[in-house]
């Protein structure tokens, strides 16, 4: 009977239609017409499912029948830091999107902690949620797959990490090359980044450092270093930075919190930005055009990040294979740099 034989549910969630469909050698609509008794298939099939069903252990909720009449439901999305000022623009455009299709969204925050993120996948199952969206920092590739087994998932700002995961990304690689070529043309030769210690897919800091190397700057990687994605920690890095380098005439800093920090630091330090120092930040959260000087940055449209991530999750509802959208960043030239 299909590829029942080996096959064994992964611990932190529970068995779903789309299982049955895989094991069973039908599709999930096959599956809903075995178990609604109606008239479309052969009783063979019908057998074949039913055994599945049993077999497996499935038990579909009440949430998800009403989720399939596409009439009512609950999606999940998973945030990193519920207090980032990155994400209430992207939770913003996911419930807008959301609302215009009579969806819920419940949101859980991880605080990027892989525990966290791992008891999120398992709170998500066992609620009967219809679908997922999640910025995961921390889960290993094999959960996520595991994951999107069980139910439609969509990954933000990480590449997909398997088949049937669906993924929606800004352009890091692009957004970076702008900024450190920016730098560049402003007639900076010494640079150095601040690095976010979050996420696996290390996408600005590869950038940086390739550009880096592209002009011939000596030692790029020694001109890295990394903290969390906070203002505090932006302020610790510049420091430490520029005690190891003090030749440093620019900074690119992995988001806006950090380069905010790395501007007090500098600030309190004497040190006058951008005469002395350029900044350059990521994401052009509210406050970035807000601080002195105004920062310059990588606008990031988090609105529409949003708005696409619930979409391409609402298109996995619908039945359509798992896609991979790339977003395009734009630099914004501010006073910093």
């Amino acid at each position: 009977m299909g590829d029942a034989e080996g096959w064994a549910p992964h611990p932190s969630v529970r068995v779903t239609i789309d299982d049955v469909a895989r094991v069973a050698g039908v599709s999930r609509q096959t599956v809903s017409r075995a178990m609604n008794g109606k008239g479309e298939i052969s009783a063979a099939t019908r057998h074949r499912v039913l055994a599945t069903i049993e077999e497996l252990d499935y038990r579909p909720s009440a949430f998800a029948r009403g989720m399939r009449t596409q009439r009512a439901g609950t999606l999940a999305l998973i945030l990193s830091d519920i207090a980032n000022p990155f994400f209430p623009a992207v939770a913003r455009g996911v419930f807008d999107a959301a609302a215009g299709r009579g969806l819920a969204v419940v949101v859980h925050n991880t605080d990027a902690d892989a525990d966290a993120e791992r008891e999120a996948t398992r709170s998500i199952v066992d609620s009967g949620a219809a679908g997922a969206i999640g910025f995961f920092e921390a889960l290993d590739d094999e959960s996520l797959v595991a994951l999107g087994r069980r139910l439609p998932l969509v990954v933000a700002d990480r590449r997909a990490p398997g088949e049937g995961v669906a993924s929606v990304i800004s352009d890091f690689a692009a957004g970076t090359r702008a900024a450190v070529e920016h730098l560049y043309a402003a007639g900076h030769t010494r640079l150095g980044m601040l690095d976010g210690v979050v996420g696996v897919d290390p996408v600005r800091r590869q950038e940086f450092l390739a550009v880096l190397t592209e002009h011939g700057h000596p030692q790029p990687a020694d001109h890295v270093v990394t903290g969390p994605p906070t203002v505090t920690a932006g302020a610790a890095a510049v420091r430490e930075l520029l005690a190891r380098h003090p030749e440093v005439t620019a900074v690119f800093a992995f988001n806006d919190l950090l380069a905010i920090g790395a501007v007090r630091a500098l600030r309190e330090a004497g040190r006058r930005v951008p005469e002395d120092v350029a900044v350059v930040g990521y994401d052009d959260i509210t406050m970035a055009a807000l601080l002195d000087p105004p920062l310059t940055t990588v606008h990031t449209d988090k609105y529409e990040l949003g708005r696409t991530l619930l979409d391409v999750l609402a298109r996995r509802l619908d039945g359509h294979a798992a896609e991979h959208r790339l977003l395009s960043p734009r630099l914004v030239v501010r006073g910093s740099g």
